[in-house]
């Protein structure tokens, strides 16, 4: 899955049925894709439960439940209420990496108001009754400071750490670039946190006065992808025009935006005069012109990077220290791809973008 939570890779097989049912299928010589489930407004992520039902969020601010190829008439109840405006809505979502043990799931969204907006994060028990799903025992998280008034740029992945710590990307609000480079900020920041809200007692920057003491990585723009492999942290996110990145994240470092980049502003002026500057990282892989990367997730030894302007998905090799681009594959998927993971049977899904977006499996087999 997108978050590699080992737990559910273990139970590959158990709701094949489910997972395998298909209202079309695109053969190439090499793959085969398959719609399992089409109509969603606005998708941005995507969870496998252990019985092999699908959770996927709307930013619309809906969960809906896939089962046997078809979309459940029941959403989940009970979910928080979300600003859904520009790039705004209901995000990302994860199981706990004890979730067979607690049923305890991550969210994250926009809340807020235009006046007063940010990313925040939440735990949930998702209890089941028959057919249907509701969030109970809600609890708070994280919120982000300081508010924003411009729906762009909330980012909102969620990953968690081998210990059970949480970290979640959180964009600069847009308007607000100058402070992903200030650390009384959470904006274009990566935060962590432990399972119920509280500061890891080893953070980066704990100790520092002014610095809030969630930051685990600055300098970010629009972070999208949060993936962790081999327990190593790896995450894409957007440049301006041009300046896509792919980044391995180390605690305490900074990856450089608004001071470094290889992109420019919409508008075709310079964002700085630096490509490189002392003590910020240089990206692994960098995409000028932009692809817009959004998800990204690992599998067989490989990270594939989805995107929404170049409608594509690529793959990339790494040793854990470089990464390196193979170029695009699954041609055959058309559209912008939103979020991709690795599903219970061990095959590739993805979702793609828009009022009628496509939950997709792609497999090496010929489909059944």
């Amino acid at each position: 899955m997108k978050k590699l939570s080992v737990t559910l890779l273990l139970l590959t097989g158990l709701a094949s049925a489910a997972i395998n049912a298909q209202h079309s299928a695109t053969e190439t010589d090499d793959y085969y894709t398959s719609v399992v489930a089409s109509g969603f407004d606005q998708a941005w992520a995507h969870e496998f439960l252990p019985n092999g039902d699908i959770l996927v969020t709307e930013r619309v601010g809906n969960i809906k439940v896939v089962r046997d190829g078809k979309i459940l008439s029941q959403a989940v109840s009970n979910v928080p209420e979300s600003y859904y405006a520009g790039q705004g809505g209901l995000l990302d979502i994860m199981l706990d990496s004890d979730f067979s043990n607690n049923r305890t799931v991550y969210l994250s969204y926009a809340f807020g108001s235009p006046d007063g907006n940010a990313t925040r994060l939440i735990s949930a028990t998702l209890d089941a009754s028959g057919d249907s799903y509701s969030l109970d025992n809600i609890n708070t998280l994280f919120t982000a400071s300081p508010l924003i008034q411009t729906p762009q740029h909330y980012s909102g992945r969620i990953a968690q750490m081998d210990d059970g710590s949480l970290l979640l990307t959180i964009g600069d609000g847009f308007d607000y670039r100058e402070q992903a480079q200030r650390l009384d900020s959470h904006l274009g920041k990566i935060i962590r946190i432990n399972r119920d809200g509280s500061v890891p007692a080893d953070n980066p920057f704990v100790a520092q006065q002014g610095a809030k003491p969630e930051i685990w990585s600055y300098g970010h723009r629009n972070h999208q992808s949060l993936v962790i492999a081999d327990g190593v942290v790896y995450q894409n996110e957007h440049g301006p025009k041009g300046g896509d990145e792919v980044n391995i994240i180390e605690a305490g470092l900074n990856y450089g935006w608004p001071v470094i980049t290889q992109g420019r502003d919409y508008n075709g002026a310079s964002v700085t005069p630096y490509t490189e500057y002392p003590d910020m990282q240089q990206p692994l892989v960098d995409w000028t012109p932009s692809i817009a990367p959004s998800s990204m997730t690992f599998h067989l030894n490989k990270l594939y990077v989805t995107s929404l302007a170049e409608e594509s998905i690529h793959m990339l090799t790494t040793d854990g220290e470089t990464i390196n681009d193979q170029g695009i594959v699954f041609e055959a998927i058309e559209g912008r791809i939103r979020d991709i993971s690795v599903g219970l049977d061990n095959h590739l899904y993805v979702l793609t973008d828009g009022d009628q977006a496509e939950l997709i499996k792609i497999t090496q087999t010929r489909l059944k």
